[in-house]
Protein backbone atom coordinates (compact mmCIF):
# COMPACT_ATOMS: atom_id res chain seq x y z
CA UNK A 1 0.00 0.00 0.00
CA UNK A 2 3.10 2.51 1.02
CA UNK A 3 4.26 1.49 -2.88
CA UNK A 4 1.06 2.37 -4.55
CA UNK A 5 0.64 5.56 -2.20
CA UNK A 6 4.32 6.89 -3.14
CA UNK A 7 3.62 6.12 -7.01
CA UNK A 8 0.60 8.07 -7.22
CA UNK A 9 1.55 11.03 -5.39
CA UNK A 10 3.76 12.42 -7.91
CA UNK A 11 1.20 12.04 -10.50
CA UNK A 12 -1.55 13.90 -8.56
CA UNK A 13 1.30 16.51 -7.55
CA UNK A 14 2.02 16.79 -11.54
CA UNK A 15 -1.33 16.69 -12.34
CA UNK A 16 -2.31 19.66 -10.00
CA UNK A 17 0.64 21.96 -11.22
CA UNK A 18 -0.21 21.29 -14.83
CA UNK A 19 -4.19 22.01 -13.82
CA UNK A 20 -2.60 25.64 -12.05
CA UNK A 21 -0.68 26.03 -15.19
CA UNK A 22 -3.07 25.76 -18.06
CA UNK A 23 -5.65 27.69 -15.49
CA UNK A 24 -2.94 30.47 -15.27
CA UNK A 25 -2.64 30.37 -19.19
CA UNK A 26 -6.15 30.20 -20.41
CA UNK A 27 -6.51 33.62 -19.23
CA UNK A 28 -3.43 34.80 -20.77
CA UNK A 29 -3.95 32.81 -24.15
CA UNK A 30 -8.03 35.48 -23.86
CA UNK A 31 -6.63 38.19 -23.45
CA UNK A 32 -3.58 37.63 -25.85
CA UNK A 33 -6.95 36.67 -28.35
CA UNK A 34 -8.68 39.81 -27.63
CA UNK A 35 -5.94 42.56 -27.93
CA UNK A 36 -5.19 41.09 -31.34
CA UNK A 37 -8.36 42.02 -31.99
CA UNK A 38 -8.47 45.36 -30.40
CA UNK A 39 -5.46 46.52 -31.41
CA UNK A 40 -7.12 45.40 -34.96
CA UNK A 41 -9.79 47.46 -34.70
CA UNK A 42 -7.75 50.15 -33.20
CA UNK A 43 -4.98 50.37 -36.09
CA UNK A 44 -8.30 50.81 -38.75
CA UNK A 45 -9.23 53.46 -36.42
CA UNK A 46 -6.59 55.29 -36.76
CA UNK A 47 -5.66 55.00 -40.39
CA UNK A 48 -9.24 56.36 -40.80
CA UNK A 49 -8.97 59.00 -38.93
CA UNK A 50 -5.52 59.48 -40.74
CA UNK A 51 -7.48 59.49 -44.51
CA UNK A 52 -10.45 61.78 -43.13
CA UNK A 53 -7.80 64.53 -41.62
CA UNK A 54 -5.79 64.06 -44.77
CA UNK A 55 -8.67 64.75 -46.83
CA UNK A 56 -9.54 67.74 -44.81
CA UNK A 57 -6.66 69.10 -45.58
CA UNK A 58 -6.63 68.53 -49.45
CA UNK A 59 -9.85 70.65 -49.26
CA UNK A 60 -8.48 73.44 -46.97
CA UNK A 61 -5.75 73.58 -49.73
CA UNK A 62 -8.20 73.11 -52.54
CA UNK A 63 -10.13 75.86 -50.96
CA UNK A 64 -7.07 78.20 -50.68
CA UNK A 65 -6.33 77.71 -54.47
CA UNK A 66 -10.19 78.45 -55.37
CA UNK A 67 -9.99 81.66 -53.42
CA UNK A 68 -7.15 83.29 -54.89
CA UNK A 69 -8.78 82.92 -58.64
CA UNK A 70 -12.11 84.57 -56.68
CA UNK A 71 -9.78 87.14 -55.26
CA UNK A 72 -8.63 88.04 -58.77
CA UNK A 73 -11.79 88.50 -60.03
CA UNK A 74 -13.47 89.94 -57.13
CA UNK A 75 -10.73 93.04 -57.53
CA UNK A 76 -11.75 93.06 -61.20
CA UNK A 77 -15.28 92.71 -61.34
CA UNK A 78 -15.42 96.62 -60.28
CA UNK A 79 -13.31 97.91 -62.49
CA UNK A 80 -14.92 101.10 -63.84
CA UNK A 81 -12.93 100.20 -66.77
CA UNK A 82 -15.24 97.22 -67.09
CA UNK A 83 -18.73 98.45 -66.19
CA UNK A 84 -18.06 100.94 -69.02
CA UNK A 85 -17.39 98.83 -71.88
CA UNK A 86 -13.45 99.91 -71.74
CA UNK A 87 -12.47 96.16 -73.20
CA UNK A 88 -9.02 97.72 -74.33
CA UNK A 89 -8.21 99.60 -70.82
CA UNK A 90 -9.76 96.40 -68.97
CA UNK A 91 -7.85 94.06 -70.69
CA UNK A 92 -4.45 95.25 -68.97
CA UNK A 93 -5.60 95.65 -65.91
CA UNK A 94 -6.79 91.82 -66.31
CA UNK A 95 -3.06 91.07 -67.65
CA UNK A 96 -1.71 92.73 -64.72
CA UNK A 97 -3.63 91.02 -62.02
CA UNK A 98 -2.90 87.24 -63.33
CA UNK A 99 0.95 88.13 -64.40
CA UNK A 100 2.84 85.85 -62.63
CA UNK A 101 -0.24 83.42 -61.66
CA UNK A 102 -0.68 80.19 -62.69
CA UNK A 103 -4.39 80.98 -64.29
CA UNK A 104 -5.42 83.29 -66.84
CA UNK A 105 -8.59 85.51 -67.09
CA UNK A 106 -11.10 85.18 -69.75
CA UNK A 107 -14.49 87.87 -70.23
CA UNK A 108 -17.00 86.17 -72.18
CA UNK A 109 -20.25 85.96 -73.64
CA UNK A 110 -22.98 83.42 -74.69
CA UNK A 111 -21.74 83.77 -77.95
CA UNK A 112 -18.05 84.85 -78.19
CA UNK A 113 -14.65 85.24 -75.92
CA UNK A 114 -13.68 89.15 -75.74
CA UNK A 115 -10.64 88.55 -73.80
CA UNK A 116 -8.62 85.66 -73.17
CA UNK A 117 -5.02 87.33 -71.47
CA UNK A 118 -3.64 83.69 -72.63
CA UNK A 119 -3.08 84.87 -76.26
CA UNK A 120 -1.73 87.36 -77.74
CA UNK A 121 -3.06 91.27 -77.45
CA UNK A 122 -5.84 91.11 -80.10
CA UNK A 123 -5.23 87.54 -81.55
CA UNK A 124 -8.04 85.87 -82.39
CA UNK A 125 -9.97 83.87 -79.93
CA UNK A 126 -11.27 80.65 -80.05
CA UNK A 127 -14.64 79.20 -78.80
CA UNK A 128 -17.42 77.18 -78.98
CA UNK A 129 -21.24 78.74 -78.17
CA UNK A 130 -22.25 78.30 -74.26
CA UNK A 131 -25.52 76.40 -74.15
CA UNK A 132 -28.47 77.83 -72.54
CA UNK A 133 -28.39 75.70 -69.44
CA UNK A 134 -24.66 75.90 -68.63
CA UNK A 135 -25.15 79.90 -69.25
CA UNK A 136 -27.91 80.11 -66.88
CA UNK A 137 -25.30 78.28 -64.35
CA UNK A 138 -22.76 80.40 -64.82
CA UNK A 139 -24.87 83.89 -64.39
CA UNK A 140 -26.68 83.14 -61.30
CA UNK A 141 -25.54 86.13 -59.38
CA UNK A 142 -22.49 84.85 -57.48
CA UNK A 143 -18.61 83.40 -57.77
CA UNK A 144 -19.14 79.96 -59.06
CA UNK A 145 -17.11 76.90 -59.89
CA UNK A 146 -16.84 74.52 -63.00
CA UNK A 147 -16.95 70.75 -63.92
CA UNK A 148 -14.01 69.70 -65.25
CA UNK A 149 -14.30 71.03 -68.82
CA UNK A 150 -13.06 68.83 -71.43
CA UNK A 151 -11.34 70.21 -75.12
CA UNK A 152 -11.17 68.61 -78.10
CA UNK A 153 -7.40 67.78 -78.42
CA UNK A 154 -6.41 69.87 -75.82
CA UNK A 155 -5.62 69.60 -71.91
CA UNK A 156 -8.92 70.00 -69.94
CA UNK A 157 -9.86 72.91 -67.48
CA UNK A 158 -11.06 74.16 -64.86
CA UNK A 159 -12.90 77.45 -64.31
CA UNK A 160 -13.83 80.22 -61.35
CA UNK A 161 -16.46 82.59 -62.92
CA UNK A 162 -18.70 85.64 -61.49
CA UNK A 163 -21.08 87.36 -63.32
CA UNK A 164 -20.47 90.88 -64.37
CA UNK A 165 -22.34 94.01 -65.78
CA UNK A 166 -20.51 95.43 -69.16
CA UNK A 167 -22.69 98.83 -70.36
CA UNK A 168 -25.96 96.92 -68.79
CA UNK A 169 -25.42 93.88 -70.42
CA UNK A 170 -24.36 90.40 -68.72
CA UNK A 171 -21.28 89.24 -69.47
CA UNK A 172 -19.05 86.64 -67.56
CA UNK A 173 -15.53 86.71 -66.21
CA UNK A 174 -13.76 83.91 -65.77
CA UNK A 175 -10.35 82.49 -63.33
CA UNK A 176 -9.26 79.86 -65.68
CA UNK A 177 -6.95 76.81 -64.69
CA UNK A 178 -5.40 73.67 -65.75
CA UNK A 179 -5.94 70.76 -63.52
CA UNK A 180 -2.15 70.52 -63.17
CA UNK A 181 -2.48 73.06 -60.43
CA UNK A 182 -4.68 70.75 -58.48
CA UNK A 183 -2.28 67.74 -59.23
CA UNK A 184 0.57 69.47 -57.40
CA UNK A 185 -2.06 70.44 -54.65
CA UNK A 186 -2.74 66.20 -54.32
CA UNK A 187 0.43 65.41 -54.56
CA UNK A 188 1.75 68.09 -51.83
CA UNK A 189 0.09 66.53 -49.04
CA UNK A 190 3.07 64.67 -48.79
CA UNK A 191 1.43 61.14 -48.41
CA UNK A 192 3.06 57.23 -49.25
CA UNK A 193 4.12 56.38 -52.87
CA UNK A 194 1.02 53.39 -52.12
CA UNK A 195 -1.67 55.57 -51.32
CA UNK A 196 -3.87 56.76 -53.90
CA UNK A 197 -5.10 61.10 -53.37
CA UNK A 198 -7.82 62.26 -55.88
CA UNK A 199 -10.20 65.49 -56.43
CA UNK A 200 -13.07 64.77 -58.44
CA UNK A 201 -15.60 67.15 -59.49
CA UNK A 202 -19.79 67.43 -59.01
CA UNK A 203 -20.18 64.67 -61.55
CA UNK A 204 -17.73 62.25 -60.07
CA UNK A 205 -14.70 63.08 -62.93
CA UNK A 206 -11.31 63.56 -61.81
CA UNK A 207 -9.72 66.28 -62.25
CA UNK A 208 -6.89 65.73 -59.97
CA UNK A 209 -4.83 62.54 -58.94
CA UNK A 210 -1.58 61.86 -57.06
CA UNK A 211 -0.86 58.72 -59.42
CA UNK A 212 -1.33 58.53 -63.19
CA UNK A 213 -2.62 61.93 -63.48
CA UNK A 214 -2.44 62.64 -67.31
CA UNK A 215 -3.79 58.23 -67.66
CA UNK A 216 -7.11 58.99 -65.22
CA UNK A 217 -8.04 62.30 -66.05
CA UNK A 218 -11.46 62.61 -66.91
CA UNK A 219 -12.83 58.90 -65.69
CA UNK A 220 -15.13 58.98 -63.45
CA UNK A 221 -14.89 57.68 -59.70
CA UNK A 222 -16.07 53.78 -59.15
CA UNK A 223 -19.02 52.77 -58.92
CA UNK A 224 -18.69 51.40 -55.16
CA UNK A 225 -17.63 55.31 -54.77
CA UNK A 226 -20.20 56.82 -56.37
CA UNK A 227 -22.93 55.10 -54.53
CA UNK A 228 -20.96 55.86 -51.31
CA UNK A 229 -20.86 59.57 -52.57
CA UNK A 230 -24.72 59.78 -53.07
CA UNK A 231 -25.63 58.72 -49.58
CA UNK A 232 -23.18 61.08 -47.33
CA UNK A 233 -21.33 63.78 -47.82
CA UNK A 234 -18.43 62.80 -46.16
CA UNK A 235 -17.50 58.87 -44.60
CA UNK A 236 -15.14 55.53 -44.73
CA UNK A 237 -15.92 52.87 -47.11
CA UNK A 238 -14.30 50.02 -48.81
CA UNK A 239 -13.84 50.06 -52.14
CA UNK A 240 -11.34 50.08 -54.74
CA UNK A 241 -9.76 52.33 -57.26
CA UNK A 242 -9.12 52.94 -60.96
CA UNK A 243 -6.57 50.30 -60.94
CA UNK A 244 -8.47 48.07 -59.21
CA UNK A 245 -6.49 47.91 -56.10
CA UNK A 246 -8.94 47.19 -53.34
CA UNK A 247 -8.72 50.01 -50.92
CA UNK A 248 -9.79 51.82 -47.47
CA UNK A 249 -10.89 55.38 -48.65
CA UNK A 250 -11.69 58.31 -47.01
CA UNK A 251 -14.16 61.06 -48.84
CA UNK A 252 -15.31 64.43 -47.91
CA UNK A 253 -17.24 66.61 -50.06
CA UNK A 254 -17.28 70.68 -50.15
CA UNK A 255 -20.38 72.10 -49.19
CA UNK A 256 -18.94 75.17 -51.24
CA UNK A 257 -18.61 73.97 -54.35
CA UNK A 258 -19.44 70.42 -54.56
CA UNK A 259 -16.38 68.88 -55.29
CA UNK A 260 -15.15 65.34 -53.73
CA UNK A 261 -12.09 64.50 -52.64
CA UNK A 262 -10.94 61.11 -52.01
CA UNK A 263 -7.86 59.27 -50.21
CA UNK A 264 -6.92 55.88 -50.01
CA UNK A 265 -5.06 52.92 -48.61
CA UNK A 266 -4.26 50.25 -49.99
CA UNK A 267 -5.89 47.09 -47.95
CA UNK A 268 -3.05 44.69 -48.08
CA UNK A 269 -0.83 47.45 -46.95
CA UNK A 270 -3.32 48.00 -44.07
CA UNK A 271 -3.30 44.71 -43.43
CA UNK A 272 0.59 44.04 -43.25
CA UNK A 273 1.03 47.41 -41.35
CA UNK A 274 -1.41 46.92 -38.66
CA UNK A 275 -0.77 43.02 -38.02
CA UNK A 276 3.13 43.89 -38.07
CA UNK A 277 2.77 46.12 -35.55
CA UNK A 278 0.94 43.00 -33.27
CA UNK A 279 4.07 41.25 -33.79
CA UNK A 280 5.62 42.00 -30.45
CA UNK A 281 2.30 42.31 -28.59
CA UNK A 282 1.87 38.45 -29.43
CA UNK A 283 5.33 37.67 -28.35
CA UNK A 284 4.71 39.15 -25.00
CA UNK A 285 2.00 37.48 -24.66
CA UNK A 286 3.21 33.81 -25.67
CA UNK A 287 6.60 35.30 -22.76
CA UNK A 288 3.57 35.65 -20.38
CA UNK A 289 1.87 32.68 -20.98
CA UNK A 290 5.26 30.80 -19.76
CA UNK A 291 5.85 33.36 -17.17
CA UNK A 292 2.37 31.79 -15.73
CA UNK A 293 3.20 28.21 -16.26
CA UNK A 294 7.11 28.83 -13.79
CA UNK A 295 4.81 30.50 -11.42
CA UNK A 296 2.62 27.45 -11.13
CA UNK A 297 5.35 25.73 -10.19
CA UNK A 298 7.22 28.18 -7.74
CA UNK A 299 4.06 28.93 -5.53
CA UNK A 300 5.26 32.33 -4.06
CA UNK A 301 7.20 33.88 -6.83
CA UNK A 302 4.16 35.22 -8.80
CA UNK A 303 2.89 37.15 -5.92
CA UNK A 304 6.56 38.99 -5.94
CA UNK A 305 6.67 39.61 -9.68
CA UNK A 306 3.17 40.79 -9.63
CA UNK A 307 4.37 43.66 -6.77
CA UNK A 308 7.54 44.38 -9.13
CA UNK A 309 5.54 44.41 -12.22
CA UNK A 310 3.25 46.63 -10.87
CA UNK A 311 6.12 49.22 -9.64
CA UNK A 312 7.53 48.88 -13.19
CA UNK A 313 4.15 50.21 -14.16
CA UNK A 314 4.13 52.80 -12.16
CA UNK A 315 7.11 53.87 -13.09
CA UNK A 316 6.33 53.79 -16.91
CA UNK A 317 3.33 56.11 -16.27
CA UNK A 318 5.18 58.48 -14.47
CA UNK A 319 7.58 58.65 -17.28
CA UNK A 320 4.41 58.41 -20.28
CA UNK A 321 5.67 55.32 -21.59
CA UNK A 322 3.13 52.65 -22.45
CA UNK A 323 1.94 49.99 -20.02
CA UNK A 324 2.83 46.60 -21.99
CA UNK A 325 0.09 44.38 -20.98
CA UNK A 326 0.62 41.76 -18.06
CA UNK A 327 -1.56 39.27 -16.53
CA UNK A 328 -2.48 39.27 -12.35
CA UNK A 329 -2.72 36.89 -10.15
CA UNK A 330 -4.32 38.55 -7.27
CA UNK A 331 -7.51 40.28 -7.14
CA UNK A 332 -6.15 43.07 -5.44
CA UNK A 333 -3.34 43.71 -8.05
CA UNK A 334 -5.71 43.45 -11.05
CA UNK A 335 -7.54 46.35 -9.29
CA UNK A 336 -4.75 48.39 -9.03
CA UNK A 337 -3.11 47.40 -12.70
CA UNK A 338 -6.78 48.70 -13.87
CA UNK A 339 -6.25 51.89 -12.04
CA UNK A 340 -3.36 52.12 -13.53
CA UNK A 341 -4.54 51.69 -17.16
CA UNK A 342 -7.07 53.62 -16.90
CA UNK A 343 -4.75 56.33 -15.77
CA UNK A 344 -3.09 55.83 -18.43
CA UNK A 345 -5.74 56.08 -21.19
CA UNK A 346 -7.07 59.14 -19.25
CA UNK A 347 -3.08 60.74 -19.75
CA UNK A 348 -3.14 59.62 -23.12
CA UNK A 349 -6.50 61.07 -24.03
CA UNK A 350 -5.22 64.45 -22.74
CA UNK A 351 -2.11 63.88 -25.18
CA UNK A 352 -4.25 63.40 -27.70
CA UNK A 353 -6.79 66.21 -27.23
CA UNK A 354 -3.74 68.54 -27.21
CA UNK A 355 -2.33 67.46 -29.84
CA UNK A 356 -5.82 67.87 -32.10
CA UNK A 357 -6.43 71.33 -30.59
CA UNK A 358 -2.80 72.12 -31.60
CA UNK A 359 -4.26 70.92 -35.14
CA UNK A 360 -7.37 72.67 -34.79
CA UNK A 361 -4.95 76.17 -33.88
CA UNK A 362 -3.41 75.35 -37.31
CA UNK A 363 -6.32 75.37 -39.07
CA UNK A 364 -6.93 78.25 -37.84
CA UNK A 365 -4.11 79.91 -38.56
CA UNK A 366 -4.43 78.75 -41.98
CA UNK A 367 -8.31 80.18 -42.16
CA UNK A 368 -7.12 83.72 -40.43
CA UNK A 369 -4.54 83.80 -43.21
CA UNK A 370 -6.99 83.39 -46.32
CA UNK A 371 -9.70 85.78 -44.84
CA UNK A 372 -6.88 88.13 -44.30
CA UNK A 373 -5.81 87.71 -48.07
CA UNK A 374 -9.70 88.22 -48.86
CA UNK A 375 -10.02 91.76 -46.76
CA UNK A 376 -6.81 93.33 -48.12
CA UNK A 377 -8.29 92.53 -51.68
CA UNK A 378 -10.92 94.39 -50.63
CA UNK A 379 -9.54 96.97 -48.72
CA UNK A 380 -7.01 98.20 -52.08
CA UNK A 381 -10.12 98.02 -54.39
CA UNK A 382 -11.66 100.31 -51.49
CA UNK A 383 -8.55 102.72 -51.40
CA UNK A 384 -7.81 102.42 -55.10
CA UNK A 385 -11.89 103.87 -56.08
CA UNK A 386 -12.13 106.22 -53.67
CA UNK A 387 -9.33 107.84 -54.02
CA UNK A 388 -9.26 108.31 -57.67
CA UNK A 389 -13.03 109.08 -57.65
CA UNK A 390 -13.60 110.92 -54.85
CA UNK A 391 -11.25 113.81 -55.29
CA UNK A 392 -10.34 115.95 -51.89
CA UNK A 393 -12.64 113.72 -50.39
CA UNK A 394 -11.49 110.56 -51.38
CA UNK A 395 -9.18 109.88 -48.58
CA UNK A 396 -12.48 110.90 -45.84
CA UNK A 397 -14.51 108.83 -47.97
CA UNK A 398 -12.16 105.87 -47.97
CA UNK A 399 -11.53 105.98 -44.06
CA UNK A 400 -15.45 105.74 -43.58
CA UNK A 401 -16.06 102.91 -45.57
CA UNK A 402 -12.47 101.26 -43.96
CA UNK A 403 -14.43 101.80 -40.65
CA UNK A 404 -17.45 100.54 -41.91
CA UNK A 405 -15.90 96.98 -42.95
CA UNK A 406 -14.32 97.05 -39.92
CA UNK A 407 -17.20 97.32 -37.30
CA UNK A 408 -18.74 94.68 -40.23
CA UNK A 409 -15.60 92.50 -38.83
CA UNK A 410 -15.86 93.16 -35.57
CA UNK A 411 -19.49 92.35 -35.21
CA UNK A 412 -18.31 88.80 -36.73
CA UNK A 413 -15.17 88.48 -34.66
CA UNK A 414 -18.20 88.59 -31.44
CA UNK A 415 -19.55 85.38 -33.15
CA UNK A 416 -16.16 83.69 -34.68
CA UNK A 417 -17.08 84.54 -37.49
CA UNK A 418 -20.04 81.97 -37.57
CA UNK A 419 -22.35 84.83 -39.10
CA UNK A 420 -24.32 87.63 -37.56
CA UNK A 421 -28.05 88.52 -37.29
CA UNK A 422 -29.39 91.34 -39.58
CA UNK A 423 -30.98 93.31 -37.06
CA UNK A 424 -27.64 93.92 -35.07
CA UNK A 425 -25.81 94.77 -38.39
CA UNK A 426 -28.58 97.47 -38.87
CA UNK A 427 -27.82 98.95 -35.62
CA UNK A 428 -24.01 98.63 -35.88
CA UNK A 429 -23.36 99.94 -38.87
CA UNK A 430 -26.42 102.98 -38.40
CA UNK A 431 -25.27 103.34 -34.75
CA UNK A 432 -23.99 107.09 -35.70
CA UNK A 433 -27.70 108.17 -36.65
CA UNK A 434 -29.44 106.15 -33.94
CA UNK A 435 -31.89 108.79 -33.27
CA UNK A 436 -33.45 109.10 -36.65
CA UNK A 437 -33.29 105.44 -37.53
CA UNK A 438 -35.97 102.69 -36.77
CA UNK A 439 -35.61 99.17 -37.55
CA UNK A 440 -38.38 96.55 -37.39
CA UNK A 441 -37.61 92.63 -38.89
CA UNK A 442 -37.55 89.47 -37.62
CA UNK A 443 -34.28 87.64 -36.53
CA UNK A 444 -32.41 86.84 -39.52
CA UNK A 445 -28.99 85.64 -39.48
CA UNK A 446 -26.55 86.04 -42.35
CA UNK A 447 -23.43 84.28 -43.48
CA UNK A 448 -20.14 86.16 -43.14
CA UNK A 449 -19.13 87.27 -46.50
CA UNK A 450 -23.04 88.25 -46.78
CA UNK A 451 -23.02 90.44 -43.21
CA UNK A 452 -19.66 92.31 -44.96
CA UNK A 453 -21.88 93.07 -47.87
CA UNK A 454 -24.85 94.39 -46.31
CA UNK A 455 -22.63 96.52 -43.90
CA UNK A 456 -21.06 98.06 -46.83
CA UNK A 457 -24.53 98.83 -48.60
CA UNK A 458 -25.83 100.42 -45.13
CA UNK A 459 -22.72 102.41 -45.20
CA UNK A 460 -23.32 104.21 -48.69
CA UNK A 461 -26.97 104.42 -47.79
CA UNK A 462 -26.36 106.58 -45.22
CA UNK A 463 -23.80 108.25 -46.69
CA UNK A 464 -25.57 109.60 -48.65
CA UNK A 465 -28.21 110.69 -46.95
CA UNK A 466 -26.61 112.15 -44.49
CA UNK A 467 -25.17 114.57 -47.50
CA UNK A 468 -28.35 114.58 -49.94
CA UNK A 469 -31.35 112.80 -47.81
CA UNK A 470 -33.00 112.62 -44.69
CA UNK A 471 -30.20 111.92 -42.61
CA UNK A 472 -28.99 115.86 -43.74
CA UNK A 473 -31.91 117.45 -41.47
CA UNK A 474 -32.77 117.03 -37.70
CA UNK A 475 -36.44 116.21 -38.73
CA UNK A 476 -35.31 113.80 -41.52
CA UNK A 477 -35.97 109.84 -40.42
CA UNK A 478 -34.67 106.59 -42.01
CA UNK A 479 -36.93 103.58 -41.22
CA UNK A 480 -35.26 100.08 -42.58
CA UNK A 481 -37.22 97.02 -42.08
CA UNK A 482 -37.26 93.50 -43.58
CA UNK A 483 -39.15 90.41 -44.52
CA UNK A 484 -38.82 86.75 -45.15
CA UNK A 485 -40.42 84.79 -47.51
CA UNK A 486 -40.80 81.43 -46.98
CA UNK A 487 -36.70 80.11 -47.38
CA UNK A 488 -35.86 81.64 -50.29
CA UNK A 489 -36.94 85.34 -50.58
CA UNK A 490 -35.68 88.14 -48.26
CA UNK A 491 -36.82 91.41 -49.07
CA UNK A 492 -35.12 94.60 -47.37
CA UNK A 493 -36.63 97.94 -47.60
CA UNK A 494 -34.52 101.65 -46.66
CA UNK A 495 -36.92 104.36 -46.68
CA UNK A 496 -36.42 108.09 -45.98
CA UNK A 497 -38.63 110.88 -45.12
CA UNK A 498 -38.93 114.05 -43.41
CA UNK A 499 -35.60 115.41 -45.51
CA UNK A 500 -35.12 117.62 -48.63
CA UNK A 501 -36.69 116.73 -52.16
CA UNK A 502 -34.98 113.85 -53.41
CA UNK A 503 -33.90 113.90 -57.23
CA UNK A 504 -32.57 111.44 -59.22
CA UNK A 505 -28.84 111.55 -59.71
CA UNK A 506 -27.08 112.17 -63.11
CA UNK A 507 -24.27 109.84 -62.99
CA UNK A 508 -23.34 106.71 -60.74
CA UNK A 509 -20.75 106.74 -58.55
CA UNK A 510 -18.34 103.90 -56.88
CA UNK A 511 -21.18 103.60 -54.09
CA UNK A 512 -24.02 102.80 -56.18
CA UNK A 513 -20.92 99.98 -57.91
CA UNK A 514 -20.13 99.17 -54.80
CA UNK A 515 -23.72 98.65 -54.27
CA UNK A 516 -24.55 96.74 -57.58
CA UNK A 517 -21.33 94.82 -56.61
CA UNK A 518 -22.46 93.45 -53.46
CA UNK A 519 -25.77 92.78 -54.09
CA UNK A 520 -24.74 90.08 -57.27
CA UNK A 521 -21.76 88.76 -55.71
CA UNK A 522 -22.62 87.77 -52.23
CA UNK A 523 -25.98 88.18 -52.30
CA UNK A 524 -27.38 87.42 -55.00
CA UNK A 525 -29.87 90.20 -55.38
CA UNK A 526 -31.36 93.09 -57.00
CA UNK A 527 -32.55 96.60 -55.99
CA UNK A 528 -35.00 98.95 -56.94
CA UNK A 529 -34.76 103.16 -56.26
CA UNK A 530 -37.82 105.42 -56.46
CA UNK A 531 -36.17 108.54 -56.11
CA UNK A 532 -39.71 110.36 -54.84
CA UNK A 533 -39.93 113.84 -53.70
CA UNK A 534 -40.72 113.11 -50.25
CA UNK A 535 -37.79 110.82 -49.99
CA UNK A 536 -35.63 108.06 -51.38
CA UNK A 537 -36.71 104.06 -51.00
CA UNK A 538 -34.56 101.65 -51.41
CA UNK A 539 -36.16 97.46 -52.04
CA UNK A 540 -33.59 94.92 -52.20
CA UNK A 541 -34.28 91.50 -52.66
CA UNK A 542 -32.41 88.79 -51.51
CA UNK A 543 -33.30 85.23 -54.13
CA UNK A 544 -30.86 83.05 -51.84
CA UNK A 545 -30.88 83.34 -48.70
CA UNK A 546 -27.48 83.64 -46.52
CA UNK A 547 -25.92 80.58 -44.54
CA UNK A 548 -27.62 80.65 -41.34
CA UNK A 549 -24.49 80.47 -37.83
CA UNK A 550 -25.00 78.13 -35.86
Amino acid sequence: MTTNSATRAPSTVTRRLLFMALTLAAPAILLMTALVAMQYTEGQRRFATQLVTTTRALSLATDRQIGQGQSVLQGLAVSPALSQGDLATFEKQAREAVESRDGWVVLMSQDRQWINTRMPPGARTPYAPITDETWREMTTGKSNVSNLIPRPNNTPIIGVNVPVLVKGRIFVLGYMQHPAVFQALVTGQGLPDTWTASIVDRNAALLARSRDQDKMIGRHASPDMRAAMARAQDGVVNTHTLDGVETLSAFSRSPTYGWTFIVGVPREELNRTILGSLGPAMLGSALMIALGVMAALAFARPISRDVRGLVAEAEALAAGAPLAPAPSHLQEIAEVRGSLRAAAQILQHRDDEAHKAAERQQLMINELNHRVKNTLVVVQSLARHSLKEGGKEGLAQFNERLLALAGAHDLLTRRSWEGADLGELVVEALQPYASQISVDGPTTPLAPNAAVALAMIFHELATNASKYGALSTEAGKVEVSWTSEGRTRLTLTWRERGGPPTQKPTRSGFGSRLIASSLRGDLSGSAQFDYAPEGLTCVFTIQTPPRPFS
